[in-house]
């Protein structure tokens, strides 16, 4: 399954701009992650998520975004949250990640500049992640702990998800 389409992004001078369509999923969570993993890695320090176009976000996708926030805020970096519908923000919020993720920062370098930059956006150049199934397993198990890893509801709220992938992945080994 190609999610790639779903994912439209720029690199900008003082950002990266990752635009996600339809879905923020466990399916095109790796192709956000290597994006700005790569950013990350050549000193990038801002990552625009747009989510316009996001029809719904799942945890996966959230604890992918956190554990990118954890990589560039000693560094005086940020995730930020463009764009996002009321039934986004209401995901992101019950999870407590509007104190991780700079929502809407109005002091943002991108800040009246968005019809221009979305019109920048491409698809080309978006990595070709292909997870094996291990490798997706631990990708859901990494994000929920993520997740649980910023309040002890979360980790409730994720504990039979994370206690599940982990015995699956017990059994892969065997």
């Amino acid at each position: 399954m190609n999610n790639n389409a779903s994912i439209l992004f720029g690199n900008f001078d003082d950002f990266l701009w990752i635009r996600c369509s339809g879905r923020a999923s466990f399916a095109n969570s790796p192709v956000v992650n290597s994006l700005a993993s790569a950013y990350i890695d050549n000193g990038g320090r801002i990552i625009v998520i747009d989510l316009e176009t996001c029809a719904g976000i799942d945890s996966t996708f959230m604890g992918t975004l956190v554990g990118l926030a954890r990589r560039v805020m000693p560094h005086n970096g940020a995730v930020q949250i463009t764009s996002a519908s009321e039934r986004c923000l209401n995901a992101l919020e019950s999870l407590g990640l509007d104190a991780i993720l700079a929502i809407e920062p109005p002091s943002a370098p991108w800040r009246g500049k968005i019809a221009q930059i979305r019109a920048k956006l491409s698809s080309e150049g978006t990595p070709d992640v292909q997870l094996t199934s291990h490798e997706q397993t631990l990708h859901v198990l990494n994000s929920h702990l993520t997740l649980s890893e910023i309040s002890e509801e979360n980790a409730e709220k994720f504990r039979n998800v994370t206690d599940i992938l982990k015995e699956e992945l017990e059994r892969d080994k065997n």
